[in-house]
């Protein structure tokens, strides 16, 4: 073999090592690259997952809130301006119940509250809401109230109201109230003045 045949052997080895050595590096690196990826994408799962649970517990918050407000409008009122009251109850509930309150408020609800010098107070003690499903959800108020009126003063307690809630462009609103202290299966039991000492009812789970 002559010095130019080994010379161009040499080159061609180098050049065959030159070639092959990146491909064997490149494939030490894809696990790496994998776990990369594989690292990334679970984070950005978590921060979708914490996303959509801050959602959640936003729109739970608003839901409570929204009830208790409502709740505690419901059994407030002033003798000397039950038009206030009226358009409280009438700014936070959906049209169809709006629409039942109105009626019944305009039909001798609201003239009986003042020949009876009905004045009234609710407290809301505390709320509980079941999961939302497509923009609807349960809510259970617990109040106490304090009225006066040509009867004389008189507190109740553990008042339990069963609402039902839509979400509307945002908002909750009620749409249907139900009594639930007066014997209603799951219900609280109304107490009087009398009861005072008496330890409160607890709060039973949503039907």
């Amino acid at each position: 073999m002559t010095v130019t045949e080994t010379e161009t052997t040499a080159d061609a080895s180098d050049a065959t090592g030159t070639a092959t050595s990146p491909v064997g590096a490149t494939g030490r690196r894809w696990p790496l690259v994998v776990a990369v990826a594989a690292a990334i994408v679970l984070g950005l799962v978590a921060v979708v997952l914490a996303l959509l649970l801050a959602r959640d517990e936003d729109s739970q918050r608003d839901l409570r809130v929204a009830a208790g407000s409502f709740g505690e409008v419901l059994v407030t009122y002033d003798h000397q301006d039950p038009q206030r009251h009226r358009q409280a109850v009438l700014d936070r509930a959906t049209g169809s119940f709006a629409a039942e309150y109105e009626e019944a408020f305009d039909s001798g609800l609201g003239q009986l509250i003042e020949q009876l010098e009905a004045s009234s107070q609710g407290f809301v003690k505390d709320v509980y809401t079941t999961e939302v499903q497509r923009g609807q959800a349960l809510a259970i108020v617990v109040l106490d109230v304090e009225t006066t009126g040509t009867g004389g003063p008189r507190r109740l307690f553990d008042v339990y109201v069963r609402l039902t809630m839509l979400e509307v462009d945002g908002e909750w609103l009620v749409d249907d109230v139900a009594d639930l202290s007066f014997g209603a299966a799951g219900g609280g039991r109304l107490r009087t003045e009398a009861d005072e000492g008496a330890p409160a009812s607890t709060a039973t789970s949503l039907p």
